[in-house]
Parts: structure tokens; C-alpha cells; sequence
């Protein structure tokens, strides 16, 4: 008799709620994101040639990427590195930056971290309630006479307005530099991301478009700052081994590089399948109060590196922490990209002092967004179960739909 009164008390002052009670939607987690990997044959055979030679860097596979990047982009040249963190402070090195540098607050830490490396202060800057980039009229109210260069971001592989930024770095007579992480094969306008600015860094870690393991791309249409990044990515020395100018071991590996070139060829393939799934998404989200997604501009392709929504909880009903803990009850992992934004974290609080320029866009999507599962391994049926989870969390219990899920199956046999 105790134990079943001291079970109703528990009952009685913590209820489960319904979804508790039930079994998950999923039996095994479903990622939040997933490396999109060539077939391992078309790797295996050039793993074997580097090893055969014993040329591990600085080799044929390396150079093979770089050209074959540089094709697919429509660039004059590639260098490749061993991240886009070390791409980044090469060409902020390289370009001689220095003073401050204006960037947005909504992006990921190495964005600025590369700054800090390099002695540079940063800026930071509001971004676009649709887009999440910073644009224009916030970076050029932060410019200032110590101002040496933009740094703007992709985020999410969605572009940033390069022409405007383009216009506004040449008439403040300032550097142009791009963290473009996520937005491998995105587009703006008729021409891909990495053609804009003096040169734009791109990621190849698992989570992007075009995967190496690690590494990174810094293209460029200079092809004096290509010859001068590709000394520094190797300490800034020369052939005659003098140090012209001060460099990192920065070098992506030959095996690196061949499991990129294989995969070169399926990234529009991976793009493709990504937007696919994000449009069904977007269609279930479309007229779901308190919920918004990130809109590219006009002729933009988002690489849609990441599907990220904003939870607005006093019109969805939930807060974004309630969806994050029931979506993982349900076996659905999420991401909070990116809580806290910089100006906000501890190491960057000093650069944005009370009283400065206020970033509320910034401080609203950060503190509401969750990243939901996307990448080419999915099916369209498991993103249409877990849209209609998110919405049926904010309308109470669980309705699923077998429906709907055929719909998604059939939508995506067409990609």
C-alpha cells in the first residue's frame, strides 16, 4: 500500500507529458548532418598511387584538386589548405590586414577566432532577419577610419549580398574577404560563390558540401595572392629555403585531397538532394505560426548546408528548448548554430561594450534557432515525420501521416 501511494504522489505532482509515455518516432537517431562520401573504389585506386610514390604533401593530388576546384568555381585559382581556419588567417595575413575588421556576430566561432590570430580587432555587425547575413547598411555604418576589411559569411551556405559588398569594399577603398565554410556550389545570381571579393575560404570537414576529412579551399582571381598563400601554407618559405613572409604549416595531405577530388563530381548531386529536403520542410513550415526559416535573396542557390528554424515561443507555443529535448526523445537530432553569438560569448565580450551598436536580429534568431537533420542520406519521408513532429509538438499529441510521408518519397524519386 505505500509503494502505490507514494507512485500516485509522483503522478499527481509531475504528469507525464504525452509524448513520454509514448515510444519514440524513431528507432535509431537520425543525424543532424552526415559526410556525403564518393563510392570508396573511386578512392581506393589513388590512395594506392600516393602510397606507392610516398609523396604524402605537396604532391600531384593536391595540385589535381586545386585545378579541378578552381574549373567547378569558375575562378583563376584554388590553393589548398588544412582548414578553413587556417585559410582564413593565411589571407588576412597575406593581405596584410590589420586595425579592425567588420564581421557579423551571427557566425561561427573561427570566423573571428582567425582575426584574434592575426592581432586584428573585430567588428561586429547585425545580420538580416531572412537571410542571416550581415548586408550592407549594417557593415558600412561600422566602418571607420581603422577599418582595413569585411570579412562577410555564408551561414548556412546561404550568400551573402557579394555584389553590394563587392560596390561598398571598393568605394571604401577596404579588403573583401569571404568565410565561405558552408557554401561550397552555392550560388549568387549566374555565378558561384568564390569568384566575389579578394578571396573566399570554403571548409571541406564532413559536415560540407565537398568533404576531405578536413581541409579547406581559398580561391582567388589573384593569382600573385595565390603564388604568395601557397608559400605561406608552407611556413612562408622559399624553394632556397628563405622565409619571405611568415606562413603556417597549413598543407592539406595528398589522401585529403584524392578523397576530394572523387567526391567533386557528386556535390551538385548532394546540393540537389539537400534543397529537395528542404522544401519539404519549408512546405510544412510555411504557415506554421511562431516558426521561421532562413530565406535566400533573389537568384540565390544556398548550398543548404544546414535547414536552420527560428522558434518564436510565445506564437509557436513551445520554447526552442522544449523542441530540442522532445525531437531528441524521439531519436532526431538538432544543433543550436549559433548560441551565443560572438559579440556575445566570453572571449568577445570586450569588443562590443554596453552602449555599442546594438545586434537585436542577431540576439533573437540566436537565442530561437535549431538546426534540424539535413543531408543527402536522408529520405524524403523521414524529413516529412519530422516536420510534422515539430508542428504536432505545438499542437499537442502525436499525428503522424503515412500520406504525407508517400508524398515525400515520390517528390524526391524525381531529384
Amino acid at each position: 500500500m505505500t509503494e502505490t501511494f507514494v507512485e500516485v504522489r509522483k503522478w499527481k505532482d509531475s504528469p507525464p507529458q504525452p509524448e513520454a509515455l509514448s515510444a519514440p518516432l524513431f528507432t535509431q537517431k537520425v543525424a543532424v548532418a552526415a559526410p556525403l562520401l564518393p563510392p570508396i573504389d573511386e578512392v581506393l585506386e589513388s590512395i594506392r598511387v600516393i602510397l606507392s610514390q610516398s609523396c604524402l604533401t605537396n604532391g600531384p593530388a593536391v595540385e589535381a584538386l586545386e585545378q579541378a576546384a578552381a574549373l567547378y568555381l569558375g575562378v583563376r585559382e584554388c590553393v589548398a589548405v588544412s582548414s578553413c581556419t587556417a585559410g582564413l588567417m593565411l589571407a588576412q595575413r597575406v593581405l596584410g590586414l590589420r586595425g579592425e575588421v567588420i564581421v557579423p556576430s551571427f557566425t561561427f566561432c573561427a570566423t573571428a577566432h582567425s582575426l584574434l590570430w592575426n592581432g586584428i580587432q573585430p567588428v561586429f555587425v547585425d545580420c538580416d532577419p531572412q537571410t542571416f547575413n550581415a548586408g550592407p547598411e549594417q557593415i558600412e555604418r561600422a566602418v571607420t577610419r581603422r577599418t582595413s576589411a569585411i570579412l562577410g559569411v555564408h551561414i548556412f551556405g546561404c550568400p551573402a549580398p557579394v555584389r553590394q559588398l563587392q560596390e561598398l569594399a571598393a568605394r571604401r577603398r577596404i579588403a573583401l574577404l569571404f568565410d565561405g565554410a558552408h557554401a561550397f556550389g552555392a550560388w549568387a545570381g549566374a555565378t558561384k560563390i568564390g569568384v566575389w571579393g579578394d578571396a573566399t575560404v570554403f571548409s571541406l570537414s564532413p559536415t560540407k558540401p565537398l568533404v576531405a576529412g578536413e581541409g579547406g579551399l581559398i580561391a582567388t582571381g589573384d593569382s600573385e595572392l595565390a603564388a604568395r598563400l601557397r608559400l605561406a601554407r608552407n611556413y612562408g618559405k622559399e624553394p632556397d629555403n628563405t622565409c619571405s613572409l611568415l606562413g603556417l604549416s597549413a598543407r592539406l595531405t595528398e589522401m585529403q585531397a584524392a578523397l576530394a577530388l572523387a567526391g567533386l563530381p557528386y556535390v551538385e548531386r548532394g546540393i540537389q538532394k539537400r534543397a529537395a529536403l528542404a522544401e519539404i520542410y519549408e512546405r510544412h513550415f510555411r504557415d506554421a505560426p511562431g516558426l521561421r526559416v532562413q530565406r535566400p535573396g533573389f537568384s540565390c542557390r544556398s548550398s543548404r548546408k544546414d535547414f536552420a528554424i527560428v522558434v518564436d515561443e510565445a506564437r509557436f507555443g513551445i520554447s526552442r528548448q522544449r523542441l530540442e529535448q522532445a525531437l531528441a526523445a524521439d531519436n532526431i537530432e538538432t544543433r543550436r548554430y549559433f548560441d551565443p553569438p560572438l559579440h556575445l560569448q566570453p572571449l568577445y565580450r570586450s569588443f562590443h561594450e554596453p552602449g555599442g551598436e546594438p545586434l537585436p536580429v542577431t540576439e533573437r534568431i540566436s537565442t530561437g534557432v535549431l538546426c534540424l537533420p539535413l543531408h543527402a542520406g536522408l529520405e524524403g519521408n523521414t524529413v516529412g515525420r519530422i516536420a510534422e513532429r515539430v508542428l504536432s509538438l505545438a499542437r499537442g499529441p502525436r499525428r503522424e501521416s503515412t500520406t504525407q510521408a508517400s508524398t515525400e518519397s515520390v517528390f524526391l524519386s524525381k531529384v
